[in-house]
């Protein structure tokens, strides 16, 4: 006897749900292998221990700037920045100089712009230019 078409259709659909079920017992299989592979965690360990190295290195860099000369500089200039901020002064040089700007911007934007006279002669096209 042989099989109905229907049959075979349902099979195939068994046998492909089956692998994919295989596939995914694999693969859940291979990624906890590699997770708890002996590679895996020795790649972690010096990963963790750079990691660490890197972060001391940086304190220690951090102190030595602050110590140092140039560090002591910024220091003072951040504070006096930080003094000018509160006190409105860096505000106010900025609002200033922004009006200039826009004034200065607006100025000329207004001379780019055409007057609307009207035309003396036919050799004027609609832009105004000859």
């Amino acid at each position: 006897m042989s099989e109905s078409p229907e049959s075979k259709t349902e099979q195939s659909a068994e046998d492909l749900a089956s692998e994919f079920q295989n596939l995914g017992d694999n693969l859940k299989r291979y990624f906890v292998s590699a997770w708890e592979s002996e590679q895996r965690k020795t790649i972690q360990s010096e990963i963790e221990a750079g990691l660490s190295d890197l972060g001391d290195t940086l304190k220690k860099t951090a102190n030595e700037i602050q110590e140092s000369e140039t560090g002591q500089r910024i220091k003072s200039e951040a504070v006096d920045f930080r003094d000018r901020v509160r006190d409105g002064e860096v505000e106010q040089k900025v609002r200033s100089d922004l009006t200039n700007f826009l004034k200065k911007l607006n100025t000329e934007l207004e001379k780019a712009i055409p007057t609307k006279e009207a035309p003396v002669s036919g050799d004027e096209d609609i832009t105004g230019q000859e």
